[in-house]
């Protein structure tokens, strides 16, 4: 965070879940299969990148973990929706 700037938080599904998680890292610099925290607490495994041409599984999950939402909104986070 630099110079008033918000801090980024990334709504992912990981493998096998069925709601986002808010994490810090940005989903594009880690590897899939990776186990990152989410704000929760609870671990995510990165999912694998989606074919070319095919829509991601998770592109259609809007429920979003309401422990990870209220941290969020407490700490003003910028969000961004993330889909592998």
């Amino acid at each position: 965070m630099f110079g008033g700037e918000r801090q980024d938080v990334f709504w992912i599904v990981g493998m096998g879940l069925t709601e986002r998680h808010a994490i810090t890292m940005r989903p594009g610099a880690v590897y899939a299969g990776q186990v990152v925290p989410a704000l929760c607490g609870t671990e995510l495994k990165i999912p694998q990148p989606t074919p070319i041409g095919r829509d991601p599984r998770s592109k259609n999950i809007t429920d979003k973990c309401p422990d990870c939402a209220d941290r969020v909104t407490e700490a003003d986070f910028a969000e961004t929706t993330w889909d592998f």
